[in-house]
C-alpha cells in the first residue's frame, strides 16, 4: 500500500470516542491489482469487472474501514456489498464508507451504542454543476442558506453532503431509495460545525415527517466537506417514560 496510499490516519474531527474514524489519501496511478489480497483476497470477486478508478476508490475505502475497525478489535474481516450497495459490517459493528478524488474515509461504532450511521466527503461543487442540480438538491425551504452564505459553493456541496450521509445511515432501516427532498436543512452553524434538517415525507418509524434530527461537518484545509449523521439507540426508540 507504501505507494498507493499516504496520509493514512485516524482523525477525531467530531471529539465522540464512539466513533473510529479513519482517513487516507489515494493514488490511481500506483493502484494494482496486487494491493487487494493484502486486505482481503475475497474483493477481487467485487471489483474484478471495474474499471481501475473504481478499483481504487473501493480498495482505499476498504483499508480505512478495516483501520477503523481495529479501534474495537476487529481484524481480518470482509466487508461485503449488501442490499442497496450498502456495506456489510461484521456482526455488532455500524458503519460508513466514502471517498472523492483522490482521498477516502470510513467510519465504524459499536452496533451496541449507534442505531444509525452514515459518513459523506465531497469535494466543494463547481459552480457549473451546481446550476445544473441545484433545484434537485436544494429545496425552496433551503434556498435562504445558500444566500446567507459568503461560500455559496460550500454551502451548496455541505447541503448535497449531509443528505447523503442521512441516506447511508437511513437506508438500511428503511430499505427503499428516497430523493434529496426527503429531509430539509434548516439551519448551519458554521463555528459549532452542526446542522439542522427536518424530515418531509414518512420514512418509517424512526424518521417520521416532521422530526428534527441533527448532523456534524467539518471543512477541511483542502476545502473538502465531511459530514455525519449518527443517531443512538435511545433516541430512535426511546425507553417508556423517556
Amino acid at each position: 500500500m507504501d505507494r498507493f496510499l499516504s496520509n493514512a490516519k485516524p482523525v477525531s474531527w467530531f471529539d465522540n470516542g464512539a466513533l473510529s474514524v479513519f482517513q487516507a489519501d489515494f493514488d490511481v496511478d500506483h493502484y494494482s491489482d496486487a494491493l487487494i489480497p493484502r486486505l482481503n483476497a475475497g474483493y477481487g470477486a467485487l471489483i474484478q469487472n471495474a474499471v481501475v478508478k473504481r478499483k481504487s476508490e473501493f480498495i482505499a475505502g476498504r483499508y480505512c474501514a478495516h483501520q477503523s475497525l481495529r479501534a474495537w478489535g476487529v481484524s481480518d474481516s470482509f466487508i461485503g456489498i449488501g442490499e442497496g450497495r450498502c456495506p456489510v459490517w461484521p456482526t455488532g459493528i455500524v458503519g460508513s464508507i466514502s471517498h472523492c478524488h483522490a482521498y477516502a474515509m470510513a467510519v465504524t461504532a459499536k452496533a451496541d451504542n449507534l442505531f444509525a450511521l452514515g459518513l459523506d466527503v465531497e469535494d466543494p461543487v463547481s459552480e457549473e454543476t451546481r446550476n445544473n442540480i441545484q433545484k434537485v438538491v436544494v429545496n425552496q425551504n433551503e434556498m435562504f442558506l445558500l444566500a446567507q452564505s459568503e461560500r455559496p459553493d460550500i454551502a451548496f456541496t455541505l447541503i448535497f453532503s449531509m443528505k447523503e450521509s442521512f441516506f447511508k445511515a437511513a437506508y438500511p432501516h428503511v430499505k427503499f431509495y428516497f430523493d434529496f427532498p426527503a429531509i430539509s436543512l434548516t439551519r448551519i452553524d458554521w463555528e459549532e460545525g452542526r446542522v439542522l434538517f427536518k424530515i418531509n415525507q414518512p420514512l418509517g418509524p424512526v424518521f417520521t415527517a416532521g422530526s428534527v434530527f441533527s448532523g456534524r461537518f467539518t471543512v477541511l484545509e483542502n476545502k473538502k466537506v465531511v459530514t455525519l449523521f449518527q443517531i443512538g439507540n435511545q433516541e430512535a426508540y426511546p425507553t417508556a417514560g423517556a
